[in-house]
C-alpha cells in the first residue's frame, strides 16, 4: 500500500472506501456458490453489520491510510502490535482481569520493539 496506493494525493477516505468496495463486490458475487446458508436477515443483525463495518473496518482502514501516508507502511504495521497492550490494559481496568509477569514482561518487549522502530525513522527523516 505504501509503494502503490499512499502518497498519490488520494484521500485515504477514498482508498478505504475503493477497497472495502470492491472486497464487498468480490463477496457478493461468490457469495451464491460458496456453499453457505442464505443469511436471515434480521434488522438488529443488519444494524450491527453496518455499525461495525463503518465504525470498525471502515474507521480502522481509513486510519490506516493515514498513518501509511503520514509516518510510512513501517509505522503503520508497528501499530498492529499495540493492539493486544490496549486489549490487555482494557480487560485489566474493566474486567479486573490479572496482569501477570509474563504479560507485564510480553508489554515491555513490544514497547521496546515500538521504540527501536521509531528510534530509526527518526533518524533516517
Amino acid at each position: 500500500m505504501g509503494r502503490f496506493l499512499t502518497g498519490r494525493g488520494i484521500p485515504p477516505l477514498m482508498l478505504s472506501a475503493a477497497q472495502l468496495g470492491a472486497a464487498t463486490a468480490l463477496l457478493a458475487l461468490a457469495m451464491p456458490f460458496a456453499g453457505l446458508e442464505s443469511p436471515t436477515w434480521r434488522l438488529d443483525a443488519v444494524t450491527s453489520l453496518l455499525v461495525l463495518g463503518a465504525l470498525g473496518t471502515g474507521a480502522a482502514y481509513v486510519l490506516n491510510y493515514r498513518i501509511i501516508d503520514d509516518e510510512g507502511p513501517t509505522a503503520a504495521s508497528v501499530v498492529t502490535y499495540l493492539l493486544p497492550i490496549v486489549a490487555v490494559i482494557l480487560g485489566w481496568l474493566f474486567l479486573h482481569e490479572a496482569v501477570t509477569t509474563a504479560i507485564a514482561a510480553g508489554i515491555a518487549l513490544v514497547l521496546a520493539g515500538v521504540t527501536l522502530t521509531r528510534k530509526r525513522s527518526a533518524e533516517h527523516r
